[in-house]
Formats: C-alpha cells, structure tokens, sequence
C-alpha cells in the first residue's frame, strides 16, 4: 500500500512539476503580449481639444518608424516630452497636451514602435531608442535646449523615460504611476512566477533614478489598483536629492484633467522650478 501510494506521489509530483514548467515556458515565449498592449485606433488628436498642432514620423531604421504630434505654446517655454504607458496610443493622451498648453508649455508625445501609426514591435531597447529618436529630433527640428526639456513618464512609459534619461538627461523627470522595475510589479502580479528568470525586458526605474542628479518629480496614488502605491514611495526614498513626492487622489488611469487643480499647480510649481531662471 505505502509503495502503491509513493507511485502515485511520484507521478502527480512530475505531473504538476512539468505543468509548472510548461507554464514558465509559456510566460517567456509569450510575454511580451503581457507587457505591450498596442493600439491602432484614432479617436481624436489634439485638434478635438482646439489645439494646433504638427504631425512628425521618423525612420528609426530597420523597418521600424516613430509617430507622434508637438503642440507648441511660447517659443521660450518650456517643452514637456511625454512618454505614454503600455496600452493604447497617443490619441488617448490628448489631454495631456491640452494641461501642458493650459500650463504655457510646449509639449510633445509619440508612439513608441508598434503602437498607434507606428511601425515595428515594441521591445524595451527599442522603446527607449524611439525616444533617444525623438529627443533627437526635437533638438535638431525644434532648436530644443536639455536645459528646457523635461521628460513625463506614465506608467511603463515612466520606465522608458528614466532608461532614456541615463544618457539622453533631461532638465528633470516626473514619473507618474510608474513601477520601481518590471520585474518587480511582475513579481506582484504572478508571485508564482520566478520573474526574475523570465523576463527580457526590466527597466530598472528605481535603479536608474537613484543616479540622477536633476530634479525628479514622483506622482503616485494610493487608489492605484495596477501599480501599488508602494513603488511610488520606493522610487521616492530611493532617489537622491533634489526630489519631491506628490500624492494623488485617483486611480492608475485617472486623467490628468480629472486630477484638479493641486495635481496642475503642482506640476506648474515643479516645472517652473527647475529650469533655469535666465
């Protein structure tokens, strides 16, 4: 009877060990449709808002293309390239241009390879290479100064920013809702996953930040039901001077204009702060 019911442990033990490893191997080949959440649909662009605006497409090689729009306010005002998060396009962010430009700000935002008009498939050393592209062309298009250019992650987009900003730095950074690395919100999500292990791409926010020396805004809200509150205040202890920490009374994909007038004047008073005073 003990040796019938060894046999039994046995096979139900490689059973589920060979279930186990089918699943990490399913999690590794596909991950990335866990990851990226592209989309092609346009509802609106800025001109839904009664902004004027341009459209830009840059050949980044390879077949892959990077799209997006600038909305231009005061030629020596401040430009805010925003980077979106993983799901969607740059037609669901269109209020962000419209808070920029109520603040008196240029703005700028794109599609990362994949998303939106954009051609290729997004990957993390690609994302960041979309942006590399478009600090590039803003610079050399637009007569853009580093000294006049802040990045604004959301999100995965947070991730992208801070990686770009080891060597493309801006002024200053401000992430908002964004996770100290992927493999750690992975791990909070599939705890039953040794994510560490599987995942391709990372994006080492907390580890990014803790290096920079410009001013970094963190934006996190405790109602945040995709990214726990938690990495926002990870991502604020772990960064060095100067830095600050706004608490946000909405949820992960609340929009900006819904966020009110302390979330605007916020932004205003951080942004106004950190570029230089001629």
């Amino acid at each position: 009877m003990k040796r019938r019911w060894l046999k039994v442990l046995v096979v139900l033990s490689v059973l589920v060990g060979g279930g186990y490893l089918t699943l990490c191997g399913l999690a590794y080949k596909y991950q990335d449709r866990l990851i990226y959440f592209p989309d092609d649909y346009f509802p609106q662009d800025p001109a839904s808002a009664g902004l004027e605006f341009e459209d830009f497409e840059l050949d980044t090689g390879q077949g892959n293309t990077v799209t997006g729009w600038v909305v231009k306010s005061e030629p020596q005002a401040p430009w805010v390239l925003l980077f979106h998060g993983n799901a969607g396009n740059i037609s669901s962010r269109v209020d962000y241009l419209k808070l920029f430009h109520d603040l008196g700000y240029n703005s700028a935002v794109f599609d990362y390879r994949g998303y939106g008009r954009s051609k290729g498939t997004p990957t993390e050393e690609g994302l960041v290479a979309d942006g590399a592209a478009v600090v590039k062309y803003l610079k050399e298009k637009h007569q853009v100064s580093e000294n006049y250019l802040i990045y604004f992650g959301e999100s995965l987009g947070g991730g992208v920013a801070a990686a770009l900003a080891v060597n493309e730095p801006p002024r200053a950074l401000i992430l908002k809702s964004t996770f100290t690395s992927l493999v750690d919100i992975s791990s909070d999500v599939y705890p039953f996953l040794p994510s560490g292990l599987l995942l391709r791409s990372r994006y080492p926010t907390k580890e990014a930040i803790a290096t920079f020396l410009f001013p970094k805004l963190i934006i996190h809200g405790r109602s945040d039901t995709i990214i726990p509150f938690a990495h926002g205040q990870r991502l604020f202890q772990g960064a060095g001077e100067p830095k600050t920490f706004l608490e946000i009374y909405g949820g992960h994909n609340t929009g900006p204009l819904e966020l009110g007038a302390e979330f605007k004047n916020a932004l205003k008073e951080f942004i106004d702060g950190a570029i230089p005073q001629e």
